[in-house]
């Protein structure tokens, strides 16, 4: 999973690129699924559905 989430991370065109580890305090329920590298990078699940959020604001 965690190679998967850094794979995508690339595709998707995102600079820095740390190891993801999951976040369950920042969930808000059971549909969210959420991981943060240590770039604060989010990797957020929702109902399957992967969005990422850089530090910066940007989201891919």
């Amino acid at each position: 999973m965690i190679e998967a989430l850094k794979a995508e991370a690339a595709r998707r065109g995102v600079r820095q690129i740390g190891t993801p580890l999951r976040r369950t305090d920042l969930e808000p329920s059971h549909l969210y699924e959420i991981y943060m590298d240590e770039y604060e990078t989010e990797f957020i699940f929702r109902r399957g559905i992967l969005t990422i959020v850089t530090v910066d604001g940007k989201v891919y």
